[in-house]
This record gives C-alpha cells, sequence and structure tokens, in this order.
C-alpha cells in the first residue's frame, strides 16, 4: 500500500506545472486561436520562444500579457474599460472565451498594421549593404562610402538615377535623395552624409526588426478600436496629428518635454480651453529654473509677469515677489496673462496625474530646430488656433481668462513611438530621446 502510494505521488510530482491548471493558449501541443493571436501581439524572438517547453510559452504568453494590460492601465488617466483591462482578461479566462476576447485586442489603427507589415518583411530581407564609417561628406565631394550608399538607398526603395559622374562621388541627385530621407526622419536636411544620416541608414534588418517590435507593443497600450475623432502626439517625431476615423486631419510640430523633465506616455481627453490662462509653475521649475534667474536678476520674475501668492490669515495676498520669500511653504508665483506668459494664448486642459497639457507658446522661433525636447513636460504647439478651430472652438479676442467647455470629450494619446510609417510607405525612425529602447 505504502509503495503504491509513493509511486502516485512521484507520478504527481513528475506532472508538468501548468499556470492556473489548464493551459491556456495552447490544445494538443499546439497553440490554439487565442494563441496564435496573442503571439502575433506579443511577438517573441523566435529563437528564444522555440527552446520552451509548452508549459514555459503558455506562463510566458500570460505573464507577457498581463504585464501588457497592466501598462494600459498605468497609461490611461481616465476610467478605463473592463474590456481593455485586468479584469477584461480575468473574466474571459474564466468563461473559455479567450478566442474572441484577444480577437478583439488586435489594434484596428492603419498605423500599427502597416507597421506590422514591414515587420514581417524584414523577416524576409536578405540585402543589407552596410556603410563604411567615415567622415562628413558634402555634394560634390568624393568618398568610399558613396557606392555602398548608393546600394542602401535601392535597398530600402528609393529610384536612383544613374550616378552623373564619378561612382564615388556624392552628386546633386543623390543629395536630392538624402533630402528626402532627412526630412522624413526630421533631420537637418542639408543633403550631406554626415554621422545622423548613417545611423539611419546604418540601421540592419535585425536592428529595425528589434525597434519595430518594441513600438508593436507601444501600440498595444491604446484601446483597440480607435475612437471616431482622436488627438495622438507622438513625443520622439515632435509632432501632433487629429484623426478623423482612421485618416488623419491636422498635423502640425510639437515641443516635449526635455530628457531631464520627459512627457510622460497617457492617455486622456480634452475637456476645456482656457483662453489667456495664468500660469502656476510648479515647486520643481520654481526651485530648478526660476528662482536661479531671480538671483542673477532681482527684477527678472517682476518683468516676466510673475506675482508671489502668500499666506494670509484664512485667505491668500499678491506682493512683489522680489519682497517675499520664495523659499517658504505655502508662497506659490503665479504668471498674468499676456503675451509673455508661457503657456502663451491658449491652454488645452486635459486631466492626468502628471499635470501636462497642451499649449500655446510666446517663443515660436523653436519650431524651427529639429530636436525639440525643450519644455519641462507639457507639449507646446506650433498652431494652437488651428487645432481649437478644428476641435470646434471660434474664440473671440477675450481679453479677460475665459474656460470654455469642450464640445464632447476627444481622446489624447501621449505616446513614445520611434519609427512608424509615412505617407510615402516607408519606415521612419527618430532619435530615442529618453533612451526607452533598452537591448536595441
Amino acid at each position: 500500500m505504502m509503495l503504491r502510494l509513493i509511486i502516485i505521488l512521484l507520478g504527481l510530482l513528475c506532472l508538468p506545472v501548468r499556470a492556473g491548471g489548464a493551459l491556456l493558449w495552447h490544445d494538443n501541443g499546439e497553440l490554439n486561436r487565442a494563441g496564435q493571436t496573442l503571439t502575433q501581439l506579443l511577438l517573441p524572438e523566435a529563437s528564444e520562444f522555440a527552446v520552451l517547453s509548452i508549459e514555459e510559452k503558455d506562463r510566458w504568453l500570460t505573464r507577457e500579457w498581463r504585464q501588457v494590460l497592466s501598462r494600459r492601465q498605468q497609461f490611461f488617466q481616465l476610467p478605463l474599460a473592463a474590456e481593455w483591462s485586468l479584469a477584461g482578461f480575468d473574466r474571459a479566462r474564466a468563461n473559455g472565451e479567450l478566442a474572441g476576447y484577444m480577437a478583439r485586442q488586435v489594434p484596428a489603427y492603419p498605423g500599427y498594421q502597416k507597421l506590422k507589415q514591414h515587420y514581417l518583411a524584414l523577416d524576409k530581407a536578405r540585402s543589407y549593404t552596410r556603410l563604411p564609417p567615415g567622415p562628413e561628406v558634402r555634394p560634390g565631394e568624393r568618398d568610399r562610402a558613396i557606392p555602398a550608399l548608393r546600394q542602401r538607398l535601392v535597398e530600402l526603395g528609393y529610384r536612383l538615377p544613374k550616378p552623373r559622374g564619378r561612382a564615388d562621388a556624392l552628386d546633386r541627385n543623390l543629395s536630392e535623395v538624402l533630402i528626402k530621407v532627412q526630412q522624413a526622419h526630421d533631420l537637418q536636411d542639408n543633403g550631406w552624409l554626415n554621422d545622423e544620416t548613417r545611423a539611419i541608414l546604418g540601421r540592419t534588418p535585425a536592428m529595425a526588426r528589434g525597434e519595430i517590435r518594441q513600438n508593436l507593443r507601444r501600440w498595444l497600450l491604446l484601446p483597440p478600436e480607435p475612437a471616431a475623432r482622436y488627438l495622438l502626439v507622438n513625443i520622439p517625431a515632435y509632432r501632433l496629428t487629429l484623426y478623423n476615423g482612421r485618416q488623419p486631419d491636422l498635423s502640425m510640430k510639437v515641443i516635449v518635454g526635455r530628457p531631464d523633465w520627459p512627457t510622460p506616455e497617457l492617455a486622456t481627453k480634452i475637456n476645456a480651453l482656457k483662453v489667456n490662462p495664468d500660469w502656476t509653475p510648479t515647486d520643481n521649475i520654481v526651485r530648478e529654473d526660476l528662482l536661479p534667474a531671480q538671483r542673477r536678476d532681482r527684477g527678472f520674475l517682476t518683468r516676466n509677469g510673475f506675482s508671489a501668492v502668500v499666506p494670509q490669515g484664512e485667505g491668500w495676498v499678491k506682493v512683489n515677489p522680489a519682497h517675499a520669500d520664495l523659499g517658504q511653504q505655502g508662497v506659490r508665483l503665479v504668471q498674468a496673462p499676456g503675451p509673455g506668459n508661457a503657456l502663451g494664448r491658449l491652454k488645452f486642459e486635459m486631466p492626468n496625474r502628471f499635470d501636462v497639457y497642451l499649449h500655446d507658446t510666446p517663443d515660436k522661433s523653436l519650431f524651427g530646430q529639429t530636436g525639440r525636447a525643450l519644455s519641462h513636460g507639457c507639449i507646446r504647439l506650433a498652431e494652437p488656433e488651428r487645432l481649437a478651430e478644428s476641435l470646434g472652438w471660434r474664440v473671440p479676442e477675450y481679453k479677460q481668462t475665459r474656460i470654455l467647455p469642450a464640445n464632447g470629450d476627444l481622446p489624447v494619446y501621449l505616446v513614445y513611438f520611434t519609427t512608424w510609417v509615412n505617407g510615402e510607405d516607408r519606415l521612419v525612425f527618430s532619435p530615442d530621446i529618453y533612451r526607452k529602447n533598452a537591448g536595441v
């Protein structure tokens, strides 16, 4: 009897360890419909995934998907529909409806679908010409890298006429193609072969696939089904796009947070427009930017329209900031509305725990720069009036501060996409300004 019990116990110990009992994503040793869909969403590295046992693959898929849903819940600053949250997954799992649930999780955005097509095509890419290192090459100059540059551009789908002279010269036609590459990637469009252009053209297919894989994962933070109308701010691209249905309706340059003050990834909504806003800078902006400027120049804050608001009795009183103890607890700085106000004339209100928003700026010259990670985390708009008009606001020349409610809630997604597909169906890469592409 004892021997039989020992044999039974040993048999139980040798059974495969399964997460939560039965496998979720496999049937009869193969991926089931839900597992196939999930694998296409998560895109595990094939060589690493292949060495795992069925049970390990199943556990990996479950763990990774739960991480995606956890990140999605952190991404959303407003209540998240149960279908898109961990609760929706747990319910589908309990009800045995994972196949239908996973089918509804596939992003229906053209940007995601086109990027996925390029990812799959790169798996079959066999041609890759490496650019040899070398100095900066300007139009008219010769360099040993030029023949390889021509071949690399052809591999990327650019049409090149034959060289007008020597094959190792950067002639005018080749320079014009480089200008197109630079413009697409928001680089200085001088038509030179420089370090920035080499970095864009020098990605191997494996490097490109790795970066695309990370960006496809970032698309999973958004609701799978696009709203009828929404705003998407791509932080590394320094660009805002308003979508109507699945087509872009408006696009403009933006300024985003500095690397030491990054703009957060989040989902929220625009619920009001503040005309002629005042500005109350956060404590860290006061401490790190405004106070040092005031110490260098005692008239800086007053000249730029700031008042100090100090507690007095049960209320508040405004005083000259030069006469206030700005380090005292409870003392705040407020910049009055006006031409020099840091928020400009328009501020688009959107609830979020980071206290970031979209706004105008008096310093329009900064939009002429290529790298525009310059703010304290908020999004500065190149054309705020156009956005307000596109969202249905008609803004009279108010002299005072006014808050205009939105006509419905417009979803806003601040995303971190370092690669995407442009209107010419070409892959575009941007600098990884916040160093988030680990391992690529």
